[in-house]
């Protein structure tokens, strides 16, 4: 599958990969190029891969299938919250939008849309699918708001809030750790400002995105987050209510959590990998789950699930690459503090 801005992707460049069964841009100049760019001043970002689904008149089922408490949810907020199934584990990430009362709009991994889209409707809940229908994209960076305000009056827009302007939702949200915005707009709305946003700020690829959002210390489905992964597993404690019931919850609270997310630096020359095994003093202790060199430290950083005796900040094991083993250092994530 195609997004409707892959011919632009074409003219502005772009080397494309196979994702969740889209053929999305990888990176246009440079993987580094593309995030320094995010970090410095604003990237773009073509994400209508993803799902987008408006829920309507289902407040308490979806109370019960979510794991934060949606009544806290004001209209025009935001909320990331998680899907989990019966085992404890996790369905999907998603970012819940309050559009009033009674509806709200999902934005869920476009891996897991038709499973999510099948679940809810299985509960009951009165589904539409705008995904074909509407198209996503975001704009990131510390210039962002200065370069969209050109087009949309933005500035007022808080983060984890949206708003509506005509047939567009806009919400100061995004993947990356820094300020920004994500556009939800029909197709031909979204392909003209695209294309202007893009004359003042770097497309950015997949690749670009996977780093800049590993320095964040955020999960991405398929392996920080898993149908066998939990979010206590994950470190996600805190998206989790436990005043509340919800799906999951009694075999959430039962389950022996013995591996849990951490950070990882290398210490020297490397780039750690996803399946790469971390070692204390011989005794293998963990695996990463999400690797990358960083432009922004110049250096190795990895996700990592690690066995909780051994989750100590500063903590020095190493890394087996191949046929050799890089020292390495645990750490608390994310790895890039913005102010």
């Amino acid at each position: 599958m195609r997004t409707p801005l892959y011919s632009k992707h074409k003219e502005l460049g772009a080397r494309f990969v196979e994702f969740a069964g889209w053929e999305m841009p990888l990176e246009y100049k440079s993987i580094v190029e593309e995030v320094r760019a995010v970090r410095s001043s604003c990237g773009l970002f073509d994400v209508s891969h993803m799902g987008r689904l408006i829920i309507s008149d289902g407040f308490e089922t979806l109370q019960k299938l979510t794991s934060r408490d949606i009544g806290r949810l004001k209209e025009g907020r935001v909320q990331y919250n998680l899907l989990l199934n019966e085992q404890g584990g996790v369905r999907d990430d998603i970012t819940l939008y309050r559009l009033s009362e009674r509806e709200f709009f999902m934005c869920v991994n476009a891996g897991n849309k038709e499973k999510v889209k099948e679940w809810l409707l299985g509960w009951g809940l009165s589904v539409r699918d705008m995904s074909q229908e509407w198209m996503q994209f975001a704009i990131q960076g510390p210039w962002s708001q200065e370069v969209l305000s050109k087009h949309l009056p933005v500035g007022d827009i808080k983060y984890y809030h949206f708003k509506v302007f005509g047939d567009m939702l806009l919400s100061r949200t995004g993947y990356t750790g820094e300020d920004g915005f994500e556009v939800y707009a029909p197709v031909e709305r979204v392909l003209e400002l695209f294309m202007e946003l893009s004359k003042e700020c770097m497309p950015c690829g997949l690749g670009a995105r996977d780093v800049l959002r590993i320095e964040a210390g955020m999960p991405l489905y398929g392996h920080e987050l898993s149908e066998d992964i939990t979010p206590f597993e994950a470190n996600l404690h805190r998206y989790v209510s436990l005043e509340k019931d919800f799906v999951g919850k009694e075999a959430l609270l039962n389950k022996k959590v013995e591996k849990v997310l951490f950070g990882l630096e290398l210490l020297q020359r490397g780039v750690p990998r996803e399946g790469y095994k971390v070692f204390y003093k011989d005794k293998e202790i963990g695996y990463v789950s999400s690797g990358t060199y960083s432009p922004t430290l110049q250096k190795g950083i990895a996700l990592c699930f690690v066995h909780v005796d051994h989750r100590i900040d500063g903590l020095e094991v190493d890394l087996q690459v191949r046929d050799k083993r890089l020292p390495a250092r645990l750490r608390s994530y994310p790895f890039l503090q913005k102010a």
